[in-house]
């Protein structure tokens, strides 16, 4: 899933089996996480903020999208996105 594609509010399941949910609480450079675990520097963009089974916690924006398989917000209605405006 693209990065531009992640928005606050929104329930997403994990590529796969899908059976992992985490919702976006928010996003921003102040919920970029405190821990980089690579040799390489952070990634200079954004933080998610999410919930997952009760628990919050703090991903790139990026990996956050590689984790994502697709959108699963119970009642959510089809808007339209920045990305599919740009399409």
């Amino acid at each position: 899933m693209s990065p531009l594609e992640i928005e606050v509010g929104k329930t997403y399941t994990n590529r796969g089996a899908g059976k992992t949910q985490r919702t976006v609480i928010a996003i921003g450079d102040e919920y970029r996480p405190e821990r980089f675990w690579s040799s390489n520097e952070p990634p200079n963009e954004p933080g998610v903020l999410y919930e997952q089974n009760g628990k919050r916690r703090n991903l790139y924006l990026g990996s956050f999208a590689q984790w994502c398989g697709k959108e699963v917000t119970p009642n959510a209605k089809n808007h339209r996105t920045a990305a599919s405006v740009a399409g």
